[in-house]
């Protein structure tokens, strides 16, 4: 291999490593975002971002996006000294600027408000909304810190959900058909937003199933009944066999 081509080798291989190496990103602590929401139900939770210039940019602009009703933000900025200064905003988004300069090691994002409507339900995966989506803005570059996404439930398809939920087992267990095709379609009338129908269905499925269970446990037992008939049977007529076969003097006779 000549220079040349050793260095354009060597060159490429420099850029492959170059973009493979992962950017420092800012990390993000949202131990405090629920895990779901009623709808209407008011929540609260605190997100807390750190290593914010760790890409080398100085200042950048934060966004934040809800889909919250009636929501209002908190952003505190925290310095290296522990001081703090806070901004308060309403609405679905926001945006405010972090600079190094101002001395900011991280930022605490305060997020409440309530959970909206389902504009579709969904078993499995449930359905889920926007709880926060936080951005970091550069120039024109947008980079998603990271993305919340809560699930959002009424009370009857809370309800029509355990059903299914407490039926499904059964129906697994039971090897019944028509117990499965009965909770499917308790799942698409769950999907459908018809939660009593659902709600019955699953309890339709659990029954068939249970009912498919106790027919297969007594058609096993009485399987076991002809097979021990059987059995004894051709023992005693194994006996009765031998006895007819043998003679004065045989201890059988």
């Amino acid at each position: 291999m000549n220079w040349s081509r050793f260095s354009r080798t060597l060159l490429s291989l420099l850029v492959l490593v170059s973009l493979a190496t992962p950017v420092a990103a800012i990390t993000a602590d949202s131990s405090a975002v629920p895990d779901q929401q009623r709808v209407g139900e008011e929540a609260q939770a605190t997100i807390t971002l750190q290593d914010l210039y760790e890409d080398g940019t100085d200042e950048w602009t934060l966004r934040g996006r809800t889909r919250l009703t009636n929501a209002t933000w908190t952003v505190r900025m925290v310095t290296l000294n522990g001081d703090t200064s806070s901004q308060t905003f309403t609405g679905r988004t926001f945006e405010t600027t972090v600079s190094a300069a101002e001395n900011v090691e991280r930022v605490e994002v305060v997020v409440r408000g309530r959970a909206p409507d389902v504009r579709e339900f969904s078993y499995d995966p449930p359905q889920r909304f926007e709880f926060a989506r936080l951005s970091k803005i550069v120039g024109d570059n947008v980079n998603v810190v990271d993305t919340w996404r809560v699930h959002h439930y009424t009370q009857s398809s809370q309800e029509a959900r355990q059903a299914i939920e407490e039926a499904e087992p059964v129906v697994s267990g039971a090897g019944s058909q028509e117990a499965r095709d009965q909770l499917n379609r308790a799942i698409q009338a769950f999907e459908s937003g018809e939660f009593g129908l659902a709600s019955d269905l699953a309890s339709d499925a659990e029954s068939t199933a249970r009912n498919a269970q106790q027919s297969s446990r007594t058609l096993r037992l009485a399987l076991i009944g002809v097979g021990v008939v059987v059995v004894l049977a051709l023992v005693a007529g194994g006996v009765l066999y031998l006895r007819s076969q043998s003679g004065p003097g045989d201890p059988l006779g």
